[in-house]
């Protein structure tokens, strides 16, 4: 991890798990994804451009989950290398 990132970091992870899950998972990833592969992709509109429900809200739904599942991902590996670079910085300090 490089220092800039190490720092930038110790910064977001200050506001936890959860709140970094919705924010960056479901807010940044989940709508987005939710917004493209629901209308434009998939296009939920029926030959009369009636929007077709069933559809919008299977798409919310799953787009919803995986925002948070990419969000809870996101942060464990991102922390798990904060960790290890943490690790390295304790090792080279102490062995000085």
């Amino acid at each position: 991890m490089k220092e800039k990132d190490f720092k930038n970091w110790q910064q977001r992870r200050k506001q936890g798990a959860l709140r970094f899950t919705f924010v960056q998972g479901l807010l940044c990833w989940g709508i987005p994804m939710f917004i493209v592969m629901t209308f434009v992709v998939n296009d939920a509109f029926n030959e009369q451009g009636i929007i077709q429900r069933a559809q919008v809200f299977i798409g919310a739904v799953v787009w919803s989950i995986g925002g948070c599942l990419f969000g809870a991902f996101l942060w464990f590996v991102t922390e798990q290398q904060y960790q290890k670079a943490l690790q390295k910085q304790s090792d080279t300090e102490q062995s000085t």
